[in-house]
């Protein structure tokens, strides 16, 4: 089955998501990739892969990503994740190589939230804190630009150079929130990281749908549709991208929900879910 496609702009998303069963997705530029599902052949393009927690539906495919990598690429990779898990997760890269009697070129890097990482020209990934039953972090990508700096629009372009031959700097550098990718979440992620409600692409998971399943997401710490519903007013995104729907439910139900429940978000909302065009 071939993952799903989603362009947003300059930016493009490839995979998908089903709760239990896997998730994973590669975002280019710059080509990294935010979790490794049970490991798909695209993600062997990805040098950086950056692991929201240690359950398996999202990580158990490192090891298979490090070998095609490793062996047919001969290319080095770099691993960042929740810094508790790190321990774990290079044994488990290092069991996949005594099995293979292979060694694989790669690096795994423990992250806390706050930390950033480079990871193309311009282009920083930043860690934040979510909220689940493991540790777990969710990642920002972080595009810089550079414009005029404030108070010297309408100058000509001779009286910048002036400006710039007696040393005044003409421009400025500032920071977009360009992506937000939270993983795995219950609700609290809106109190830990409120930054994500301006980055200009959120991916969101929305686990469960109906009253049955209302205290699944506590349980669980997974979103409701009822969770995304109490802070609509506050998304201020140009697109939501919403994943990890629980077997459950339909995709077609969840798209039903969201009309009724989400009618002024609706056009922004998009969905990457496995079985779901």
């Amino acid at each position: 089955m071939r993952p799903a496609e989603l362009r947003l702009g300059d930016l493009a998303i490839e995979g998908w998501s089903l709760a239990g069963d896997e998730t994973w997705f590669r975002i280019h530029p710059p080509g990294l990739a935010f979790d490794t599902g049970r490991g798909a052949t695209q993600l062997a393009g990805a040098r950086d892969v950056f692991l929201s927690h240690g359950h398996l539906d999202h990580a158990l495919g490192l090891p298979y990503v490090l070998s095609q990598r490793s062996l047919h690429q001969n290319a080095g990779t770099r691993v960042f994740c929740p810094a508790e898990i790190a321990e774990p997760l290079a044994a488990l890269a290092a069991a996949a190589e005594r099995l293979e009697r292979a060694r694989y070129r790669f690096e795994i890097v423990p992250l806390a939230a706050g930390a950033r990482v480079e990871v193309g020209r311009d282009l920083e990934v930043e860690a934040f804190a979510t909220d689940h039953v493991v540790p777990s972090l969710g990642y920002h990508l972080v595009r810089r630009k550079r414009r005029l700096a404030a108070g010297l629009a309408g100058l000509s372009g001779h009286e910048l150079v002036a400006l710039r031959e007696r040393g005044v700097a003409t421009a400025e550098v500032v920071e977009e929130l360009w992506l937000s990718y939270c993983g795995d979440t219950g609700p609290r992620v809106f109190e830990l990281a409120p930054a994500l409600f301006r980055s200009r692409i959120l991916m969101l998971e929305c686990t469960f749908l109906g009253e049955a399943q209302r205290g699944g997401g506590d349980r669980y710490k997974h979103l409701h549709i009822e969770d995304i519903e109490r802070q609509a007013e506050r998304f201020e995104n140009d697109a939501i991208v919403l994943h990890h729907l629980s077997r459950r439910h339909r995709p077609e139900e969840l798209r039903a929900e969201i009309e009724r429940r989400l009618p002024a978000l609706a056009p922004r909302i998009h969905l990457l879910l496995q079985g779901a065009p």
